[in-house]
C-alpha cells in the first residue's frame, strides 16, 4: 500500500498553522489546569496608618515577561493573589507591587466610582519590589497616607 500526502501552496501553509499551533499551546494559557508557569502562594495584611484597609486592590507586576497577579483585601485587610480564574498565586521572582482603592463607577450608575485613599508612591509610582519564591510567601504592607 502506498500512500502520499500532496500539499499545494494553502494546504503547506495550512499544515503549517496547524504545527505552529500546537506546538504554541502550552504557552497560551489554552487547555485545562496547570498550563501555567510555576507560581508561589501569595497573602498578607495592607494596614493604613495602622488600621486594616479593606477594598484595595494589591496588584504584583513581573518584572520580566509574564500576567500580574491580582488580590483584594477584605475588612480585616487581608488578601490572597489570583494569578488567572481560580488560580492562586504569582509568578516566581522578582515583582513590582502596587496597591490601590479607586473604583470607577458602572456606567448603568449601579456603583459609584471610588476615589484614591493612597498616595501615587504606593499605586502609578510605585518602587516597592518583591521576590516571590516558590511555596507560601507572606508580603505584609504597612502604608501611611501623609
Amino acid at each position: 500500500m502506498d500512500i502520499r500526502f500532496s500539499f499545494n501552496q494553502h494546504g503547506r501553509r495550512t499544515a503549517l498553522f496547524c504545527l505552529l499551533a500546537l506546538l504554541a499551546a502550552p504557552w497560551t494559557g489554552c487547555g485545562g489546569g496547570g498550563d501555567h508557569p510555576p507560581l508561589g502562594q501569595v497573602s498578607g495584611l495592607v494596614t493604613l496608618n495602622g488600621q486594616p484597609l479593606a477594598d484595595a486592590d494589591v496588584t504584583f507586576q513581573p518584572e520580566g515577561p509574564g500576567r500580574a497577579s491580582i488580590g483584594t483585601t477584605d475588612s480585616e485587610g487581608r488578601y490572597e493573589l489570583i494569578y488567572l480564574n481560580d488560580v492562586h498565586g504569582a509568578l516566581i521572582g522578582p515583582s513590582r507591587v502596587m496597591i490601590t482603592t479607586a473604583r470607577s463607577g458602572a456606567d448603568d450608575g449601579s456603583s459609584p466610582a471610588v476615589p484614591e485613599k493612597l498616595p501615587p508612591r504606593y499605586h502609578e509610582q510605585s518602587t516597592e519590589r518583591v521576590e516571590v519564591v516558590a511555596g507560601k510567601n507572606t508580603f505584609d504592607f504597612d502604608l501611611n497616607s501623609e
